[in-house]
């Protein structure tokens, strides 16, 4: 029997998007600097723009932030709007006030970003691109490493230089901050050399820190991998990937051996490469989860179409988008 929606964490969603309105509308990342379009203003209303137009693009801040730096990536001159949690960032689409949204998906060190994969479940908005940062971490202040007794950084950042810490800095006190521009933010314009903070390569910049140690990451390729989201899914391009989510039907045989060897099996019998594959808790019962999985191609290539088709018949599936391949 098909769950009501308050069993099914999929039943808000547009499960399969139109292939046809794929098709009709162009890709967001031709939007250049010489484009002539409509557009809505941050109050939302319409205005004609018949001058040059910067791309809108919401993003983690405030000012010096990795996905700062990500967002600058995807365009080099575009209008940014910081915001405070990911979910904002989200928001800010679904409303109209960005064109697009910059906002991190995975870590090669410290793994996938939850809030980041809630949101995607929540919103009906489109991956639309990736963009692959690797990331430095700095330790920035006034003093030397002996000097430290308090250190301030964010929750995934100590995790990414736990290493270098217990090493270095076991005597300090750890103070954990909402994002990388916080903790710069906390030490900026204080001459106290028992303070520091772990920082982007940006942020020492941006609130005129010293550096005391480039490069402290415990993982010399650690990388975040982000998603550009946006209500307007991308073209098609000859180096695709497209994400997914599915949700095994509760009580038609979710349980059951064998599910997910039929799922990967939908995508092997037609050569569709999958890339990822991980599962989230539902937010429904104890043992309830919800795939996420990438795959090579284009929901738009006959045998993608095939394959979500078929996999479809047991289970709820939900595109994230298509997009272009940054690896």
């Amino acid at each position: 029997m098909k769950p009501t929606n308050s069993q099914n964490p999929m039943a808000p969603l547009n499960v399969i998007n139109s292939m046809n309105s794929l098709n009709a509308m162009p890709p967001l990342n031709s939007l250049n600097a010489t484009t002539s379009l409509k557009s809505r203003d941050e109050a939302g209303s319409l205005k004609t723009a018949d001058s040059p137009v910067r791309l809108r693009i919401a993003t983690l801040g405030p000012e010096g932030t990795f996905s700062h730096e990500a967002a600058l990536r995807y365009k080099s001159s575009p209008t940014l709007l910081f915001r405070k949690t990911v979910w904002d960032v989200f928001e800010s689409v679904n409303q109209g006030m960005s064109d697009a949204g910059v906002v991190p998906l995975e870590n090669s060190v410290s793994g996938s970003v939850g809030l980041t994969l809630d949101a995607l479940m929540e919103f009906n908005l489109a991956i639309i691109g990736e963009i692959l940062l690797p990331v430095k971490h700095f330790l920035a202040g006034t003093g030397n490493i002996k000097t430290i007794t308090t250190l301030y950084t964010q929750q995934h950042t100590y995790e990414q230089c736990e290493k270098f810490i217990r090493k270095f800095l076991s005597h300090a006190e750890i103070k954990t901050t909402g994002s990388n521009a916080d903790s710069a933010k906390s030490i900026s314009g204080i001459d106290d050399t028992t303070v520091a903070a772990i920082v982007p390569e940006p942020a020492i910049k941006a609130y005129g820190l010293k550096e005391i140690k480039a490069e402290i990451q415990d993982n010399p390729f650690n990388t975040t991998r982000f998603i550009v989201i946006s209500k307007k899914p991308t073209g098609m391009t000859a180096n695709d990937r497209t994400s997914l989510a599915v949700h095994p039907h509760p009580g038609n045989g979710a349980d059951k051996p064998g599910v997910l060897y039929g799922l990967l099996g939908s995508l092997a019998s037609r050569n569709i490469n999958m890339s990822k594959i991980e599962s989230r808790p539902s937010k429904g019962k104890l043992g309830d989860y919800v795939f996420f999985i990438d795959i090579e191609g284009n929901q738009t290539e006959q045998r993608v179409k095939e394959a979500l088709a078929e996999i479809e018949s047991g289970m709820d599936v939900k595109i994230l988008g298509s997009y272009p391949r940054a690896y």
